[in-house]
């Protein structure tokens, strides 16, 4: 039922979602046409998944917070055969239902970064407080971007606790951490390494250790822009399927996946500034 309600879905909500979004799709072709695979990537937005299910026909099982299964959703993501993660309980139930699949010449998709790359709840009140005494917390959130990479705060974060940036620099800086962080590099206090690697957040090991257990491929993406009505720059990339049996470790293989993802990422960016992207032939 999962794979033809997930058909369903995809030739039915795939045109409309390319339409609708102006999506721009690279390398589509790397996407192997049967065989296991885990498509991984980075996460900025709800619908970060959709680009890619829009880029293949093949049925996907994709890895999601319990939260959704249990919401209004629900019935949809049992429908089209996602897996339900449960990040406060037994994760492992998860990672057997997606090996399972695996082992079956699936699809997987998941993003290794565990979480949306974005500020939560929790971290802006952290970083109120070096605003209390000035302004309310609903202007403090309003002042912030919402495009706030958590990956860039974390980076101003270890500056700051290194003393690599003074407090004022610091309260300054994480209203604009993305300017932030080029100024730093333009600036030499920081590498142009840990600019580019800030653009991620760390990635968990479950991708590779799974991909190692069931001989499955990876295929990497990255996904840019913004999920609005003819958008001039959502896009969605994909790199050459990597074999983790090629490295030597699955730290060494975990790596090269996110170095992979990481210069997809910076390839759309540039894509787009170059505005030199063709639509896809459907």
């Amino acid at each position: 039922m999962s794979n033809l309600g997930y058909q369903i879905g995809r030739v039915f909500g795939t045109p409309y979602f390319k339409k609708h979004y102006n999506l721009k799709i690279i390398n589509k072709e790397f996407i192997p046409k049967e065989g296991p695979i885990l498509l991984c990537g980075n996460h900025l937005h709800v619908l970060d998944q959709f680009p890619v299910i829009a880029s293949t026909s093949r049925t996907s099982h994709w890895m999601a917070k319990k939260e959704y299964f249990d919401g209004k959703l629900g019935p949809l993501f049992k429908m089209t055969g996602a897996i339900s993660v449960d990040r406060f309980g037994d994760a492992k139930k998860a990672e057997i239902e997606a090996i399972d699949y695996l082992n079956q010449g699936s699809a997987v998709g998941l993003f290794p970064e565990g979480t949306r790359n974005g500020l939560k709840e929790e971290k802006l009140q952290e970083l109120y407080e070096l605003y209390s005494s000035d302004i309310s917390y609903d202007d403090f959130k309003k002042l912030m971007p919402k495009n706030t990479l958590a990956s860039q705060i974390n980076l101003l974060d270890k500056l700051y606790k290194e003393e690599k940036i003074t407090r004022n620099e610091y309260k300054s800086y994480i209203l604009s951490a993305k300017n932030a962080v080029h100024e730093l590099c333009e600036m030499e206090r920081i590498t142009p390494s840990e600019c580019e690697d800030s653009i991620l957040l760390p990635f968990k090991y479950g991708a590779v250790s799974m991909a190692s257990k069931t001989n499955a491929k990876i295929v990497p993406f990255g996904v840019t822009g913004h999920y609005v009505k003819n958008s001039n720059d959502l896009t969605v990339s994909f790199a050459k399927p990597l074999d983790v049996n090629n490295y030597n470790s699955l730290e060494e293989a975990n790596l090269a996946l996110r170095e992979n993802v990481k210069s997809l990422v910076k390839q759309n960016i540039n894509v787009i500034l170059n505005k030199n992207v063709e639509r896809t032939n459907y």
